[in-house]
């Protein structure tokens, strides 16, 4: 829930409200005036009190650092500073301003600093104890006559090197800065506006390098968890199992018991220390942990009980298997597994030196190539091996590369097809098998080229070799694993330059049950855009209807697009395609990751933001931008080409569309992407984010359900574009019924299509 700032106006916030949201547009900072706020981002959880400006830190970045969340009691002041230009009007303008200003930069600085160096105490102590408890561990089982269990992840995280980052340069002087009496600071910082302005700008250059510190040592402590308990392979239940088989052989558990309590305390204090300063919750579970410590400390050893464990042995040897099913050349799987091999084998699978790159490398250019090989054969085999499947739907190819746990997680994960599927949701698998089969024509490439195309500037001046081409079904899944899913699987995992196509633990930056996405989660997403937006998949069709004497009539017809899942886990989305071939009565295309590390309902929104706008291009052809041929696209990008001119907008919205410019590389279709989810988010419920200009826009080619624009008719800002929205919506609803009494009038029936056309506007 975010707050509804008002530029220059006392603005109460209530408790756990977020004043600012990390990764948002900066479009305007604000002073603390009572209360306290929680500043949030990756490895930072700190407080900032009255007196204290919130988003000055990120004005030249124009994208904010950090959530803030209001605690109780919160007043804000928000200033309208969203470049430099306007916080040294702020410092020459406003001398109460100035000491306040530079003051809480050094208060914010302390404490990021003070994050710093307790997250690299608590990583550094939490990799020593983990180092020692396994030798520990190790030299308890052996002296007992046991055979000690390895932790691969743990041998992969002791062997690298965790060092302490390099502090920027002139930190200590703002360190010391800080250390001063406040109204000392404010004094001295608050005299002249060059000594301000020159702190102000010094201080800004030491905020990167210590939120990207926080954030290392942070991602550092949740790697460092995983092994010590919520990998299935970790440091507790061996200790804990092995403490368990020498209580039942009568041997001496004091030792051993010791180091299990140990081991408890530093989990809690790990988890502690992960949920109020890295800002993470692990979400522990600990019930098979509590299970395991109870039997230790229960004196009847006949009521030890194993934990039961999912058998995993389908997964043994996962690439050979693979491989062995795919049927490829003996050459090309060896020289994959020797790249897999190589893979394992790095400190840092996803580093950028040479050698790193060459094994990713030589991992991704035969990946494709196994893929549809594996994935052909599985178009006739309704029940391939477990880890087949696996490697079709997910990417996964060997259970080395997959925690134990997330191994089973894996396998537990909710089927992807249920769910109510009004938008049609396909695993790449399912995909490529319609592709194969005829039912779907291959999807456009990277240039926007499709396979008839291709086929066509291929065989020119042969038709029969064209018609050979069109009807080769082999050719078809080649044209689309090598032109769709080779193409587009980096950009859905969004790692360009790091990308590697295989699944594995240490690519994974999110809980693995949480990532996975559904056709379920897909569709309850989309319905939630729909229901606001409610004509976004409804497209013009002309007819006629001689019968009646009715030369040209537009129906409208619904066309949900068809979602491709594709088998990575990463933070990417593609609306690849609005339309199927050149029919515009079509299923769009939109790619998704099986594994998501974003929110679902962000991902969808965005891409129902992209459809729409390229929706809109493909119906105006060659005028879509062309002001004198009106449309959505044509308005917004005279609305962005022209702004400067415009008499609706004021300085300060002309200051913010410059800033939605810039940040979006001056392309039209990431500004009206962001004004769109406001318009869905925020403008739907009344809270008014956009301006006059882009609002009516949005309000004419995205309306509103009528439910919601009847609650919206009262204010002052909506009232003219819903009235003149209502007013067309009921002469578009008479034309209709008139031409239904042409029907009934003359004996017809109402044909189905303008039933269907009326339906939709009396539900809208």
């Amino acid at each position: 829930m975010a707050a509804e700032l008002t530029i220059n106006e006392t603005t109460p916030v209530a408790k756990g409200v977020s004043i600012f949201d990390k990764g948002d547009e900066l479009t305007c900072v604000a002073l603390v005036l009572k209360g306290r706020v929680q500043v949030c981002s990756t490895g930072i959880m700190v407080t900032l009190g009255s007196g204290n400006f919130l988003g000055i830190c990120d004005v030249q970045r124009g994208q904010h650092s950090f959530t803030y969340v209001a605690g109780d009691g919160v007043t804000i002041y928000p200033l309208p500073v969203n470049d430099i230009s306007r916080v040294k009007l702020l410092i020459e303008g406003k001398a109460q301003y100035r000491g306040l200003l530079v003051t809480s930069q050094n208060f914010l600085i302390r404490d990021l600093n003070k994050s710093l160096n307790k997250l690299y105490k608590s990583v550094t102590e939490l990799k020593d104890f983990l180092v020692s408890g396994y030798e520990r561990y190790t030299k308890e089982a052996l002296d007992s006559g046991l055979i000690p269990q390895d932790i691969p992840t743990l041998d992969r995280l002791a062997a690298e090197s965790i060092d302490e980052i390099k502090r920027p340069a002139g930190l200590d002087y703002y360190l010391e800065a800080a250390s001063v009496e406040v109204e000392a600071q404010r004094a001295y910082l608050g005299s002249k506006p060059v000594i301000a302005m020159r702190h102000y700008m010094e201080q800004c250059e030491l905020f990167p390098a210590l939120i990207d510190g926080c954030r290392i040592y942070g991602e550092w402590i949740f790697k460092l968890f995983r092994s010590l308990i919520m990998d299935e392979k970790n440091l507790f239940t061996y200790v804990t199992k092995t403490a368990l088989d020498m209580k039942k052989a009568g041997q001496s558990v004091k030792e051993i018991s010791s180091l299990v309590d140990e081991i408890i305390a530093q989990i809690d204090d790990t988890e502690r220390v992960l949920i109020d300063v890295v800002g993470t919750d692990p979400k522990l579970n600990r019930s098979n942990m509590q299970a395991l410590y109870m039997a230790l400390l229960s004196d009847d050893v006949d009521a030890i009980v194993e934990t039961p464990e999912q058998d995993l042995s389908m997964l043994s040897n996962s690439v050979d298997q693979i491989l062995e099913y795919s049927g490829i050349e003996e050459e090309v799987g060896r020289k994959f597994k020797d790249a897999l091999d190589g893979f394992m084998r790095l400190t840092d699978k996803f580093g950028r030196t040479k050698e790193a790159q060459v094994i990713r490398k030589g991992i991704s250019e035969p990946f494709f190539v196994i893929y549809e090989a594996v994935v052909k054969k599985s178009f006739k085999d309704p029940n391939p091996p477990l880890a087949v499947k696996l490697f079709l739907t997910y990417g996964y190819v060997s259970e080395e590369l997959l925690t134990e746990e997330d191994l089973k997680t894996l396998l537990s994960l909710p089927d992807i097809g249920a769910g109510d599927l009004d938008c049609h949701v396909y695993t790449m698998a399912e995909w490529l098998k319609e592709i194969y089969e005829g039912r779907k024509l291959p999807s456009k490439d990277e240039f926007d080229e499709d396979y008839q195309e291709h086929a066509r500037k291929d065989f020119a001046k042969n038709k029969s070799a064209y018609d050979k081409m069109m009807a080769d079904r082999d050719a078809k899944l080649h044209f689309e694993v090598d032109n769709l899913f080779r193409y587009a699987d980096r950009l859905i995992n969004g790692n360009i330059s790091t990308f590697v196509p295989v699944l594995t633990s240490e690519g994974i930056l999110t809980t693995l049950a949480n990532a996975a996405v559904t056709g379920a989660s897909i569709n309850a997403a989309v319905r939630k855009v729909e229901k606001i937006d409610y004509s976004i998949f409804f497209r013009e069709i002309r007819s006629s209807y001689e019968e009646v004497d009715l030369n040209i009539f537009t129906n409208v017809d619904r066309f949900t697009p068809d979602f491709i899942l594709f088998p990575v886990c990463g933070g990417g989305c593609q609306m690849w395609q609005d339309i199927e071939g050149k029919q515009k009565t079509t299923h769009g295309r939109i790619l998704m990751p099986t594994l998501a590390e974003s929110d679902i309902d962000s991902m969808v929104l965005r891409m129902m933001a992209h459809y729409r706008w390229e929706k809109c291009r493909t119906e105006m052809g060659a005028q879509w931008n062309n002001y004198r041929y009106p449309s959505l696209t044509s308005e917004y990008t005279d609305y962005l080409q022209f702004y400067k001119k415009n008499s609706d907008l004021s300085a300060e919205k002309k200051e913010k569309i410059k800033s939605q410019l810039t940040q979006a590389g001056n392309r039209h279709r990431d500004v009206f992407t962001r004004d769109y989810t406001d318009w869905i988010l925020r403008e739907a419920a009344g809270a008014m984010r956009l301006n006059k200009v882009s609002r009516d826009i949005l309000y004419t080619y995205c309306p509103i359900s009528q439910e919601i624009a009847a609650g919206l008719i009262t204010q002052t800002s909506y009232a003219e574009a819903a009235k003149r929205h209502i007013i067309e919506q009921k002469k578009v609803e008479k034309n209709i019924q008139n031409v239904m009494h042409k029907f009934t009038k003359n004996g017809f029936d109402v044909p189905p299509e303008i039933e269907k056309t009326m339906k939709f506007l009396l539900e809208a």
